[in-house]
């Protein structure tokens, strides 16, 4: 009987999870600006920042000592919660005259694809990163992210615009989102 409730403690954890996922992709398709093109972080950071801040709540409530492993539930809640407001936060929207970045802790800026000085791609575990640097900004972008291929080739046509080069005959590897000179 027991293990019936855990297997039901789960089911219900799972549905809220993709109840709040599919309340929050309405929520953000109506929060985008313009034609709706958008970079946003991976879908699973949000799953998982459900998961870690679920999981941690309901342990740091049933929890009543002050021991270590509360305050380890604690910083599990704690880091569900960054998750989810990172997610919520991280926005990148873009159209064909430039783009707009904001995180959690910058404000909205606006860039024009003639800002971009370059860039650095490297290859790690978690997949190809890009540091792109606009304007003494470093904004870094993950091959996992929602639409970041469609933006990079996006800002490459425009940089090249702005530099009155052929997108065409430019050096790009697109496997390695590698679109811009390195700096």
């Amino acid at each position: 009987m027991k293990y019936i409730a855990y297997v039901l403690l789960i089911a219900v954890v799972f549905g809220l999870v993709a109840l709040v996922d599919f309340l929050l992709g309405k929520l953000l398709r109506r929060t985008r600006t313009g034609d709706g093109r958008t970079v946003r972080l991976p879908r699973y950071s949000f799953v998982l920042g459900i998961l870690l801040f679920v999981v941690g709540l309901m342990a740091v409530l049933y929890l009543q000592a002050l021991s270590a492993l509360w305050i380890g539930c604690l910083v599990m809640l704690l880091l569900g919660a960054f998750l989810l407001l990172h997610f919520a936060s991280f926005v990148i929207d873009y159209d064909d005259a430039g783009f707009s970045y904001r995180t959690l802790l910058r404000r909205r800026r606006r860039f024009s694809y003639g800002d971009i000085t370059g860039q650095r791609a490297f290859v790690a575990r978690s997949g190809v990163n890009v540091l792109l640097y606009c304007d003494g900004v470093e904004i870094a972008l993950n091959g996992a992210m929602q639409g970041v291929k469609p933006f990079l080739e996006t800002a490459h046509r425009g940089w090249c615009a702005a530099r009155g080069l052929d997108p065409d005959q430019s050096e790009t590897n697109p496997d390695y989102l590698s679109y811009f000179p390195e700096v």
